[in-house]
């Protein structure tokens, strides 16, 4: 059991860095003077890709596969800094906006 996870975590990493960086390498690199839109397009395109790849691999992930896919997913992610940067860059904008929000609340008043 212990060999067949070493050989298919090995085979999984490979094949997801492989993707991971063919993903990226498709796409713009992260620019973080782009307007908003762009940013929300750019990011919504690369999760996407990464839907398609882990649908079209997903043969491999399932069964009985003992590390469940999570160095395939692990790797996935790792071998996509820019994704990463969109992720952060998406939510401090969030962020930016709730407190923003909160802000505009009306004051509690206090009940006599």
């Amino acid at each position: 059991m212990t060999s067949r996870a070493i050989q298919i975590s090995v085979t999984q990493v490979a094949l997801a860095i492989a993707i991971g960086a063919s993903i990226e390498g498709v796409l713009p690199k992260y620019n973080e003077n782009a307007p908003i839109g762009l940013h929300i397009f750019e990011t919504a395109v690369q999760v996407g890709l990464n839907g398609a790849a882990l649908g079209m691999a997903s043969c491999i992930l399932r069964g009985d596969d003992p590390t469940f896919g999570i160095p395939f997913s692990t790797a996935l992610y790792a071998a996509q800094p820019e994704l990463t940067k969109r992720f952060e860059a998406l939510s401090c904008l969030v962020k930016a906006r709730v407190h923003l929000a909160s802000l505009q609340m009306a004051a509690h008043v206090p009940v006599a």
